[in-house]
This record gives structure tokens, sequence and C-alpha cells, in this order.
């Protein structure tokens, strides 16, 4: 199974594309990782960010590459996603003010994402559930290819 384009979000002025997930359980949609990341950092910081992302560890795997226009495009799923824009609120300089303040990329990310996800992937209660306790499926766990 492979992710498709179901179309793009706007973050800080910029398109990010957003793709099926590549595995057949309940998920979230998965994201651009290298848009997502030019969305707030310069172009070669956001490459260099997305490189870091795809060592995720030894039985995991984190991204799938697919076609995103004329390009090979590394895809991550929504938790990965919000943890990309966590690093970067923290590489920013971000300081959060307790244990529930998170920072404007990754604010800026879920709300964008929420309200497509909302409009364009709408999962049942009980698959939202499974999507929250299974972040990426069981394909980041090397299963479903």
């Amino acid at each position: 199974m492979t992710s498709t384009k179901l179309g793009e979000i706007t973050v800080n002025g910029k398109s990010i594309s957003m793709f099926t997930p590549p595995h057949p359980q309940p998920d979230f949609l998965w994201v651009d990782a290298e848009e997502l990341a030019a969305a707030f950092l310069n172009a070669e910081d956001a490459k260099r960010m997305t490189q870091h992302a795809q060592r995720y560890g030894d039985d995991v795997r984190a991204v799938v590459t697919v076609p995103n226009g004329d390009r090979i495009a590394t895809v991550m799923c929504h938790a990965m996603a919000q943890g990309l824009c966590g690093a970067i609120d923290h590489w920013k300089g971000f300081k959060p003010k307790d244990d529930h303040d998170t920072g404007p990329a990754h604010n800026a990310y879920c709300l964008a994402a929420g309200r497509f996800m909302a409009d364009n992937w709408p999962l049942s209660f009980e698959g939202m559930i499974h999507a929250l306790r299974h972040p990426g499926g069981d394909f980041m766990k090397g299963g479903s290819k």
C-alpha cells in the first residue's frame, strides 16, 4: 500500500501536502516533512530536519517516500509531524510556560491539519481512538508494507 496526495494545507503562508496513510489501519493523514519544515525554516535547515526525521530507530519506519509533483517527498505520520514542529519550536527558542504549552509551529500545523482532516478525512470515533493509540499504524513497526 502506498500514500497518495489528498490535498494541501497552508501553514505560515506555505503549502504543505497531505497524504493518505501508507497502511490500512485507521490513522490520521501523513504530511510532506520537508514542506512542513520549510514553512518555518530556510531550505537548507528544512532538508537537514527531514534527514534527521528519517533516523528514528532500528525497527521503526518513521517515513515513506512518495511522488509529490516533480519530486520525491518524504512523508511522515501526523504524530511525527507534531514532533517535528515541536523540535522546530525548541530549536527556534520557544520556552513553554507549563507542560501544556505548545509552540507556534506546533499550533499552526495542528490547527491547519485538524481543519483539513475534519473536512477531507473523517474518521469514526473508534478510528480516531485507534489513530491516537497507534500513530503511524503497523507501518511504523515494520508491518503493512
